[in-house]
């Protein structure tokens, strides 16, 4: 695989975020220095395994299966040992119905072609990305955000849709509730082309900070 271009400074983001929003800047100085999770060893297939996994469940529940999982695969989550596992074995390391059939249609997919190598996914735009992965059963748009996030480390994503990310604005901005996706993504663009980034600082108010 093609190793995944660098495609921001996060020294160069923060100084451009502390200069366009005086609000977000106070946020990240009470979350402090801490890195963005960092997926890039992995390949898209193990990243879009485990955003499955952690669809709709709690950090610890998530963890729990995902490691299940690895386990079962000898720490190498791969199309092959997924086939191997079988519909069975998933469902008894914790996987729901929904998520085994996600699970294998992903699989089937990356085997057949129909979802093309990383060489080329990694050079793919973010609607290309999404027009291809959407397609699989149980993959959202969510989903294909946290893979451009986390693993492909692309600069300008924000996940408006997601609960944390939103509920990380109401509480940093001092709102009484959270803002629509809609309305969220009209208040980011101050924060563009480092949105990936006001969006990792956004979690973080729900979890790194005394309110």
């Amino acid at each position: 695989m093609s190793e995944k271009p660098v495609h921001y400074s996060l020294v160069a983001a923060q100084k451009h975020l502390r200069k366009v929003d005086k609000t977000m800047g106070s946020l990240m100085r009470k979350v402090g220095n801490t890195e963005i999770r960092n997926e890039a060893e992995l390949s898209v297939y193990e990243s879009l395994v485990r955003a499955i996994v952690y669809q709709m469940l709690s950090t610890r529940s998530a963890a729990a299966i995902h490691k299940r999982l690895l386990d079962s695969c000898e720490q190498q989550v791969s199309p092959t040992r997924i086939t191997r596992l079988g519909e069975a074995r998933l469902r008894e390391i914790g996987f729901s119905r929904a998520k085994v059939a996600s699970v294998l249609d992903l699989t089937e997919k990356v085997q057949n072609g129909s979802i093309p190598p990383d060489d080329e996914l990694i050079h793919a735009t973010d609607d290309e990305l999404v027009r291809c992965l959407t397609a699989v059963k149980g993959i959202g748009v969510w989903s294909v955000e946290m893979l451009m996030v986390f693993n492909l480390g692309r600069a300008d994503i924000l996940p408006a849709t997601d609960l944390g990310v939103r509920k990380g604005h109401m509480m940093a901005y001092s709102l009484d509730e959270m803002l629509s996706p809609a309305q969220l993504l009209a208040a980011g663009e101050v924060w563009r082309p480092y949105r990936s980034v006001a969006a990792w600082y956004l979690w973080r108010a729900t979890d790194s900070v005394d309110w």
